[in-house]
Formats: structure tokens, C-alpha cells, sequence
């Protein structure tokens, strides 16, 4: 198979080597998984998927949904994350093309599979149907954050680049301030509910003989409470002072 083959066009028959030359990320996903690239270069995904019962087609299907392109398109994750002189809406933007559309995406993934693995496998590993309830309750609070921010938050900020006579009204400014306590509030309790679910879901460590989709699910949590956090600490630390310091320069 030709080396220089995109990650997109491989199929199971490819070798361990290929997929790795295949795509920049390809290698650190199996890794994640526990699947060593350095200890199976010339096997094909498929015979070692095989051999430990995984699903070769779930593995690359995953595989090309979070390398570093997807079908031959860099992925939203590559983004150039914007300088300090970026406007508001540059910033928000980024956001939404690097941290919530992804993660957007990576709890459609667990809300597909989480369902099926806690059925299979909830005798096996009891601790699955107390982590899938918490789960639940983050589900709906993020989704509430999420929508919250799309809809009223954003939506201000563009209000506020689009005020170019230094005159908030009244109404404004309150509701962007009522947006910096609802995210304030909200940060904490979404970090909280992130703790619980590592805590109740095995600290996302894999049993050893876990199957395919479970070793995905965590790796995928691992993601999405990782892209969260670096979401939160841009709200925070760029987002919101710059708000409340255009607040003030147009009050």
C-alpha cells in the first residue's frame, strides 16, 4: 500500500506503519488506547484487532474522526488560536470552531456508545452504570452552558463590536453583566460534575481486557475534559477581562 496515502483513504488491511505515516496524531491516538505502533509496525490494524477482539472498523472510523485532518481537510483543532490583539468576535469564533463544535461532537460519540457499553459490560465493571447517571446530569448541564453562550453570550458580543459610539445602553451592560456571573457560576459546578465522573468512571484507566468501544469511550472523555478545561481558561483569562474592559471604555 502506498505510505503517502491519507489517513481517510486507508482501510483495516493497512499496516500499523502506514497509519502512523498516514496522519501527524494516528500514532498518539493508538497509543491511548493501548495500542504500541512502535511494537506492531508492519502488522495490519485488522490481524491486531483480531487478536484482542477489538473492532477494527470502530478503531479507524475513530481514528480518522479525530487525526489531524479529516478527509483531507485540517481539523478545527488546528486552528490558529488568535493573538492578544484579536477582536472579541475573532476569539469567539475560535472558540466555537476549535472547543464546541468538537466537543459537540465528542459527546455525540458518548451518548451513542455509552448506552451499548454500559449494557454489555455494566456487570463486568458495575462502576459504568454509576458513572453513566452522573454523566447524564453534565450531559444537560453542559449542553445548558453551550446553548447559553451561543445564543445570548456571543450574540452580546457581537452587539458590543458593533457599538461604535462609546454608548451601552443600560439594558446591555446588564445582561452582559448577568453573563459573567452565569459563567462564573457555571465553570466551577461543570468542573465539579468533570471530578465526579472521573472518579466514578475508574479515573478513565482501562481494564485489561477492555474492548474497542470502552477504551475509545475513555480516551474520548479524556478529550473532551481536556478541551474543556483549556475552553474555560480562555474564557476566563481572555474573554471575559476584555468584555468588562469594553464595557467600560463604552460606558
Amino acid at each position: 500500500m502506498n505510505s503517502d496515502q491519507s489517513l481517510s483513504n486507508l482501510t483495516p488491511e493497512a499496516t500499523i506503519t502506514e497509519i502512523v505515516r498516514s496522519d501527524s496524531e494516528a500514532g498518539e491516538l493508538l497509543s491511548s488506547i493501548g495500542l504500541s505502533p512502535a511494537n506492531h509496525e508492519q502488522e495490519t490494524l485488522r490481524s491486531i484487532c483480531q487478536q484482542r477482539k477489538w473492532s477494527e472498523v470502530e478503531v479507524l472510523r475513530w481514528l480518522k474522526k479525530h487525526g489531524s485532518t479529516t478527509n483531507g481537510e485540517v481539523s478545527n483543532k488546528s486552528r490558529e488560536k488568535p493573538d492578544k490583539d484579536s477582536t472579541l468576535p475573532e476569539w469567539t469564533t475560535y472558540l466555537e470552531e476549535s472547543y464546541i463544535s468538537p466537543n459537540r461532537s465528542l459527546l455525540e460519540e458518548i451518548d451513542e456508545n455509552f448506552p451499548r457499553i454500559r449494557k454489555i459490560h455494566g456487570n463486568q465493571y458495575p462502576w459504568l452504570k454509576t458513572m453513566k447517571w452522573h454523566y447524564d446530569k453534565f450531559r444537560e448541564a453542559l449542553g445548558m452552558y453551550y446553548a447559553f453562550e451561543q445564543e445570548k453570550f456571543y450574540p452580546l458580543i457581537e452587539r458590543l463590536k458593533n457599538n461604535s459610539n462609546n454608548n451601552l445602553n443600560h439594558g446591555t451592560i446588564q445582561k452582559l453583566e448577568k453573563s459573567f456571573s452565569v459563567i462564573e457560576r457555571d465553570q466551577p459546578r461543570l468542573r465539579n460534575l468533570m471530578k465526579t465522573i472521573r472518579e466514578k468512571g475508574n479515573e478513565f484507566e482501562n481494564p485489561g481486557n477492555a474492548c474497542s468501544t470502552l477504551r475509545i469511550q475513555n480516551e474520548n472523555f479524556k478529550i473532551l475534559f481536556s478541551k474543556l478545561e483549556k475552553q474555560f481558561e480562555i474564557e476566563k483569562d481572555q474573554i471575559l477581562p476584555c468584555v468588562k474592559e469594553q464595557i467600560k471604555a463604552k460606558s
